[in-house]
């Protein structure tokens, strides 16, 4: 085999996809009309390309700046092409190994226009070379006909086309090269077995009636880049029929057989008329864009229209209304039902304004899929009916599609009455429609039928569909599965399960012969398969055909996609059905990652998917306790609450199940201030609900109390939003709402437990277990409103009533805290001893809580006031106090902080633990030690402010009255004469003090006699 020849066949593999695309007359008739996409976008591309108009501006013709390769033998190329092309080289740039071909070709089988267009004076010269060719050619045959043929990899969906096109057009969407030497095709179609499972391989013979007008062939040899070989090259979209195709079991391989259609063949002639009639004079640039659609090439035909707004393509206002009317079916296929409304309106507004559009058939159009997308996507049916009934008003050559739809619009609403009233109509106006088309309308009877719960009325619509179909389509068309498909859920919804497998699996074996492989109606017939096991309680089964279905879907569609996400959902329901809660995450996930890519913030469905993969946590947590698990169910409730808080109040009662949840998982997690304040919200929803439920007030105050009881330690605030720092991201005047919610919600607390309280004393005896519960509540709430006098009572009460299921230590420890906070110093330090007494004792308290204790402790003796009361107090009074706190904790407190002293410590300065323990020595009226850890901490704060400060004056001060109390006048007057001169300079405005001063100095140079 020469070089040339293994080059060409390296060539051929790359080509996997023979490029082509039958034109079935049944399918332009039927309910798959769009299957005939294809085939029309490169007839009309290439009408546009040969007649000049589908090019790029002059400045934009350079191959090199359009394409802008990385490979630099491609530079190399393009610059060539850019810089020595001329039209009579166009077949050998074209057969020339080279980047040229390859992005061509790639460009004609892939239908990528954009990559097309640079190419199409190119093309034009093919085509211009092509034909001088075939005119000599065509002289030198001696016979009327030549057989061509061609091996090669072709695609399943391809064949399959192929199968169930027999006898009908078909075209090429690239240029196709064959061969007149029937053993060299055959050699290459055996040469080697396809590379994939997609992929199979055809062995192509091709007549040619050489008398035929049809579009250029020739032979290319002596222009050829490959000269040794024989190759026909037959021009871009030329058509044949496909007479015959067969699997040869010998050679295992496929065999079609083409015939030349000549441009006055009948079929062809009928074809032309059509589209011409289709079109309407319509814009084929915007033609191309709706083929695209038709062949679900979504983002490739948005790109189309968007271009040729942005390109100024057009400038007829009816070309813009088409073009809008265009990308809104491009928007309402991809699931972006807005935009679909806002271009078909844009659309309407250009027919509005054009004279020349006065009752414009494209006005009812825009109206009919108005219609449908305001009651199958929108759910608003008002607006449905309004554009249904703007279609009735114009110039409607559909009159069918529009009761058709108006049925839809009350099928959905259930009203399956007018619905039929409807369908009726629109048979009674398809005269101008195809026995198939018709045979539509009584398939959606019989599904509203079925719905009725009429059977055999039901059926006998999908006969007469039969019948219509029987008579204007092939027995293998596939808008018989519509058919199949229909009667298969009649059975189901029936009950008869069997029998609903039978009809969709025939109209699953129709329509894997006769559909592309990314079609949506199997993508269909697999949700029906998965829905019909899935009653059945086949949970496999159902997933395998559910995950078949969003397979094809994923083909088409982004993952964005209503429909996708709705099969996201779908496989999650299963998963948890089958207890995966691992999977079924996943799914649900893909669901939210999809809708946070198009929905707004705010849209109910968002919150609904977050609550719905909340749930599938807390159902997993409840299985395996996992508190990971049930924190990412909390996240996700909360989300799904920020969600609907963007458009929502928060005493909005849709949120009352919601705050329910989040405070359950609040209280579970012993977030005890976040559980009070959701149960709260949930208050606040009941109370602003009219009229009121008072069951529901006093099951939320239950949930409340509970809160207030899981609470063991009294410092523990459940005032959430007092006691955290406003978040940078939150509004000051909202931050202090909230406060002012919580606020709010303690005052009707304290309200509702205190008139609790109250009828409950006049049945129990005040020191009774039956208020216990009630008196700790109480007690918390005053102590959050900070009315510390009530918080006490009710504390020292229910510390009467000796409750074993509260904890004496908290208890303690809030008597003595709330006592510090009102400043009894010596009641505070009673209880403090109390708690200190209790934890030493106790096993199970851990060291660092007698720290916190005494770090409470040390605090009273610091406050300068308490040293001063301690110092006012006569003797005998000490005395008796010393009996109350006996000199065993006054030891402990000294050898606790003396120890402090010795070790590191992150909580008092050295000079505060001097003043601790000279105070702790003024209780036990050692005045000598109290005066020496007084002047420990003097010299040691004079070191560092050598000027003095106040805390300094406070000191001398101190040990002024400590000297004066031992009689040492002197060293009081010395004392109190250096507080005076410090306060004096460093607080001069803070006369209590200096007065307080001034009072001992005249006492001490005035004796009492």
């Amino acid at each position: 085999m020469s070089s040339n020849t293994e080059e060409k066949n390296v060539r051929n593999t790359h080509e996997d996809r023979m490029g082509t695309n039958v034109y079935s007359a049944d399918d332009n008739k039927s309910m798959h009309k769009s299957l005939n996409g294809e085939f029309i976008l490169y007839q009309i591309l290439l009408e546009r390309i040969l007649s000049g108009q589908q090019q790029l501006k002059s400045n934009e013709q350079s191959l090199l700046k359009y394409f802008q390769p990385d490979e630099k033998s491609d530079k190399e190329i393009m610059t060539e092409f850019d810089q020595a092309y001329h039209p009579t080289k166009a077949i050998h740039w074209y057969t020339r190994e080279s980047c040229i071909y390859k992005i061509l070709n790639k460009a004609l089988r892939t239908q990528n226009t954009e990559e097309i267009v640079p190419f199409g004076p190119f093309i034009k010269d093919l085509n211009m070379q092509l034909s001088q060719e075939h005119k000599e050619f065509t002289k030198q045959q001696q016979s009327s006909t030549i057989q061509v043929y061609r091996g090669q990899f072709i695609s399943k969906d391809e064949m399959n086309r192929l199968k169930s096109g027999q006898g009908q057009l078909i075209s090429t969407n690239s240029f196709l090269s064959t061969s007149t030497n029937r053993n060299k095709a055959l050699e290459f179609a055996l040469s080697k077995p396809p590379p994939n499972d997609e992929l199979t391989t055809v062995l192509l013979e091709i007549d040619v009636d050489l008398r035929a007008l049809s579009k250029p062939y020739a032979d290319i040899k002596n222009l050829s880049a490959f000269k040794e070989e024989e190759e026909i090259l037959f021009m871009i979209a030329c058509v044949f029929r496909i007479d015959k195709v067969n699997y040869n079991e010998e050679t295992k391989l496929w065999m079609a057989k083409f015939i030349l259609c000549s441009e006055n063949d009948p079929d062809m002639k009928k074809f032309t008329e059509n589209l011409t009639k289709q079109l309407k004079g319509q814009n084929h640039l915007i033609s191309i864009g709706n083929s695209l659609v038709d062949m679900q090439k979504f983002d490739d035909a948005q790109k189309h229209f968007e271009n040729i707004f942005k390109n100024q393509q057009i400038n007829d206002p009816i070309d813009y209304a088409y073009a809008h009317h265009g990308l809104a079916k491009v928007h309402e296929k991809k699931g972006n039902h807005q935009l679909a409304v806002e271009n078909f309106d844009i659309a309407l507004n250009y027919l509005s304004k054009s004279s020349a559009a006065n009752d414009h058939p494209l006005f009812s159009q825009c109206y009919n899929h108005l219609g449908l997308i305001y009651s199958s996507h929108l759910q608003n049916s008002d607006k449905a009916f309004e554009s249904f009934e703007k279609a009735l008003n114009t110039n409607n050559e559909s009159l069918a599609m529009t009761y058709s739809g108006l049925a839809k619009a009350h099928f959905l609403k259930k009203n399956y009455q007018i619905s039929l009233e409807y369908l009726q109509k629109a048979l009674d106006n398809s005269s101008n429609l195809s026995e198939a088309l018709q045979a539509g309308t009584f398939i959606e009877m019989g599904k509203v039928y079925t719905a009725m719960n009429k059977q055999e009325k039901a059926s006998e619509m999908f006969d007469k569909a039969n019948q219509l179909q029987a008579k204007d389509l092939s027995p293998t068309h596939p808008d018989i599965g519509y058919t199949y498909t229909a009667l298969g859920l009649m059975h189901s919804d029936h009950g008869n399960q069997h029998k609903a497998l039978e009809f969709i699996e025939k109209a699953h074996q129709l329509q894997s012969e006769t559909l592309p492989n990314n079609h949506p109606d199997l993508a269909e017939t697999y949700q029906n398969f998965g829905d019909l096991y899935l009653k059945q309680a086949s949970l496999d089964k159902a997933l395998h055909f559910y995950k078949k279905k969003l397979e094809i879907q994923l083909k088409t569609l982004s993952s964005s996609h209503p429909s996708v996400i709705e099969t996201y959902d779908i496989i999650g329901n299963v998963y948890l059905k089958k207890k995966d809660f691992k999977q079924a995450s996943i799914y649900f996930h893909k669901s939210i990652d999809g809708q946070l890519e198009t929905k707004k913030v705010g849209d109910l469905s968002l919150s609904k998917a977050f609550e719905t993969l909340a749930d599938i946590h807390l159902d997993q947590h409840n299985e395996v306790i996992d508190e990971k698990i049930l924190d990412k169910a909390l996240d996700y409730y909360l989300q799904s609450l920020q969600n609907q808080l963007e458009t929502k109040f928060l005493e909005d009662y849709s949120l009352i199940d919601l705050y329910k949840i989040i405070a359950k998982i609040y209280y579970k997690k012993r977030y005890l201030d976040q559980s009070l304040l959701y149960y709260n919200r949930l208050l606040d929803c009941y109370l602003r609900k009219s009229p009121l439920n008072q069951i529901n007030i006093d099951h939320t105050y239950k949930l409340i109390e509970k809160v207030y009881l899981k609470k063991h330690h009294f410092n523990q605030s459940l005032s959430y939003f007092n006691n955290r720092r406003r978040n940078l991201s939150e509004n000051q005047f909202e931050h202090i709402d909230n406060i002012h919610f919580e606020k709010r919600h303690l005052d009707h607390s304290s309200n509702y437990f205190q008139d609790i309280v109250n009828k409950q004393l006049l049945r129990y005896p005040e020191k009774s277990a039956n208020l216990n519960n009630i008196y700790y509540i109480l007690a918390n709430i005053y102590y959050e409103k900070q009315y510390f006098h009530h918080s006490l009572k009710y504390f020292l009460q229910l510390l009467k009533n000796q409750p074993e299921n509260f904890s004496l230590e908290n208890l303690y420890k809030a008597i003595a805290t709330i006592y510090f906070q009102i400043e009894y110093w010596e009641e505070s330090l009673i209880y403090f001893y109390k708690l200190i007494q209790y934890q030493i004792q106790s096993q199970t308290t851990e060291r660092s809580a007698i720290d916190d204790t005494y770090e409470l402790i040390g605090k009273i003796y610091l406050k300068f006031d308490y040293s001063l009361n301690e110092l006012s107090k006569k003797k005998e009074t000490l005395s008796r106090r010393n009996s109350q706190i006996d000199n065993y904790y006054l030891d402990q407190s000294l050898a606790y902080f003396q120890n402090l002293l010795r070790t590191r410590n992150k909580i008092y300065s050295f000079d505060e633990i001097h003043r601790i323990i000279a105070n702790i020595y003024l209780k036990k009226q050692n005045f000598n030690q109290a005066l020496f850890h007084c002047q420990t901490s003097l010299d040691n704060q004079l070191r560092h402010k050598p000027k003095g400060n106040i805390s300094i004056a406070q000191l001398y001060f101190i040990m002024g009255d400590i000297h004066r109390r031992q009689g040492s006048s002197n060293y009081a007057l010395k004392a109190y004469k250096k507080a005076l001169h410090i306060c004096q300079r460093v607080d001069s405005q803070n006369h209590g003090f200096i007065d307080s001063i001034q009072n001992r100095i005249r006492l001490v140079r005035t004796p009492a006699i």
